[in-house]
């Protein structure tokens, strides 16, 4: 079964969120199915819709399409070309839970999730946890999705000034950071919940991105023509990753007026005094600077990034990573064995 299609309607016309089901087996299909009509507004499939219609404004569900993929990959490689590099699911210590597309020729944006969310699950399973996180996850993509509606690219400054090599890295890793922060706490207010980041996978994160560092960087040969490329890109990859899952930590710290005290299982773990202690109080500012709505003032949040590039440029430099522009182009140095 590869695909099928159900929307809302109104007097036979189209003007609700669609729903497509691809890359599913006939077997699977019939289990979804099933599931739909023994629960069939309490289906985790319904709670995913209700929140991503939820999340939406009203002029954005006729142009958004809610895919639930049995390949997530597949999916993603059918709607970009990702000839330069292929789309995995791992992600520093974790994997891509969903995945919002860029408007096609047509505007549609798609909101790819991947088919294990919404299965029934075993019985005996606890399916609470599991259904309170895919609704979030639902809230957070649709953000994503709001915001290419919107247009104008919020976040992407490095396509409206002229900027340097290395700038433009740091650009881009600052208004992904800053869009995923929002999305966060957007997909909060909607469902009513904070996603919690426990000390585990603060840990696990760090963890990731030193293991990263340890092994990927040792393995890249010196004589090799693309040496400067490819440090860079391993040492930044990984401190893009590192630091997305710290805003995902700042959502879950941010009240209404400011941020809560990062807790002490956290701030304790092996890691984050010399790496992150610094640094974490500006992040926070930064970050709380960017007003929690999709309806962006594009000069003021062009700003914000620009100062979130350099904050993350010294950060950077800081903990061993100096990658700057100079008159004969961009420099890059790893200083942190030094």
């Amino acid at each position: 079964m590869s695909k099928d299609k159900e929307s809302d309607s109104n007097n036979g016309q189209q003007h609700g969120l669609e729903l497509v089901i691809e890359n599913f087996s006939q077997e699977k299909a019939n289990v979804l199915l099933a599931d739909l009509k023994d629960h069939p507004e309490e289906s985790a499939l319904m709670r995913l819709l209700s929140a991503v219609r939820t999340t939406l404004r009203e002029g954005d569900l006729s142009k958004t399409q809610l895919i639930i993929t049995g390949d997530l990959i597949a999916s993603v490689n059918s709607r970009e070309d990702r000839s330069g590099k292929q789309f995995t699911m791992e992600r520093g210590a974790g994997v891509v839970a969903a995945k919002t597309m860029p408007p096609n020729d047509e505007g549609i944006v798609d909101i790819l999730v991947p088919s294990h969310w919404i299965l029934p699950l075993d019985e005996g399973q606890p399916s609470k946890e599991r259904d309170e996180y895919i609704e979030h996850i639902a809230a957070h993509e649709a953000v994503h999705a709001s915001l290419f509606h919107i247009g104008d690219k919020p976040f992407d400054l490095m396509h409206r000034g002229d900027f340097g090599y290395a700038m433009q890295n740091f650009l881009s890793m600052a208004g992904k950071q800053i869009e995923e922060h929002l999305a966060e706490v957007l997909g909060s207010k909607t469902t009513g919940r904070k996603l919690e980041q426990t000390a585990e996978q603060v840990e696990a994160s760090i963890k990731a991105w030193q293991e990263t560092i340890a092994t990927k960087l040792p393995a890249i040969p010196e004589s090799s023509p693309d040496y400067f490329q490819q440090g860079m890109m391993v040492s930044f990859e990984a401190l893009h990753i590192l630091w997305k899952s710290l805003a995902y930590l700042a959502a879950a710290l941010r009240t209404e007026d400011g941020f809560d005290t990062a807790p002490s299982e956290i701030t304790n773990i092996a890691g984050w005094q010399e790496f992150i202690a610094p640094w974490w109080p500006k992040h926070l500012e930064l970050l709380g600077q960017i007003p929690m709505t999709v309806e962006l003032d594009v000069r003021t949040t062009d700003k914000i990034v620009h100062e979130m590039a350099l904050f993350l440029q010294d950060w950077a430099n800081g903990i061993g990573f100096d990658f700057h522009d100079t008159d004969q182009g961009a420099f890059f140095r790893i200083k942190i064995w030094d």
